[in-house]
């Protein structure tokens, strides 16, 4: 089975993102009978990770020995197929916890579908944070779903309450709802067919030798 982590990138308590990331799972066993695929939902609270402190980069260490929590973030990246981010914006950009989580990773999402939810309390709806996030999901190895296609989320507390129900009276409830179905449905199709027809170096490298 195809399996989506959804990642909330705040890790305040009051983040506006976990009324949008509520609503999500709520409705996680309707997604999941719609898509085929598993959701799994990350807070990244969960997993205690300190400040990036090892002496030798992820991407160069092959003996690479880690803490339990912090082995359990870089397994649960390694294990999904495809990757859903909530971003804020803070000044400009996404938030620090967020990119010292991404710092442990090395290439466990390279070749795989990724998309971008961004929000805010006001209508620029956090779009600069989620641009910003495109930036190192791409440098990671992960196929971003186009700026075009990036969903972005004004006025969260308007259409969306902490435990994760719509405000049936917003205008915008609806229109969030069939747009957050939609996306879960792309994320599953997309991670599944990335999933399914890798690209294969070796097999190239072989290809490339045999003609000369």
């Amino acid at each position: 089975m195809t399996t989506i982590n959804v990642i909330l990138g705040s890790s305040r308590k009051n983040a506006l993102g976990l009324n949008i990331f509520n609503f999500m799972k709520n409705n996680q066993q309707m997604y999941q009978k719609l898509t085929g695929a598993h959701f799994k939902f990350i807070d990244l609270n969960a997993y205690k990770l300190p400040f990036f402190y090892e002496a030798i980069p992820p991407m160069a260490n092959q003996n690479r020995q880690l803490p339990r929590n912090e082995q359990n973030w870089i397994d649960d990246m390694q294990n999904a197929d495809g990757y859903i981010f909530l971003t804020p914006e803070y000044n400009h950009s996404f938030p620090a916890v967020l990119k010292n989580a991404l710092d442990y990773l090395a290439h466990q999402m390279t070749g795989k579908a990724t998309f971008i939810v961004s929000y805010a309390n006001n209508a620029r709806a956090g779009q600069f944070g989620g641009l910003e996030l495109s930036h190192v999901l791409s440098k990671l190895g992960a196929f971003v779903c186009p700026t075009t296609e990036m969903m972005n989320i004004r006025n969260a507390q308007d259409t969306f309450k902490l435990n994760g129900d719509l405000i049936k009276t917003s205008e915008t409830a609806d229109y969030y709802n069939q747009k957050i179905a939609t996306l879960m449905q792309k994320a599953a199709f997309y991670s599944q067919l990335f999933k399914n027809n890798p690209f294969e170096k070796e097999q190239i490298n072989e290809n490339i030798s045999s003609s000369r």
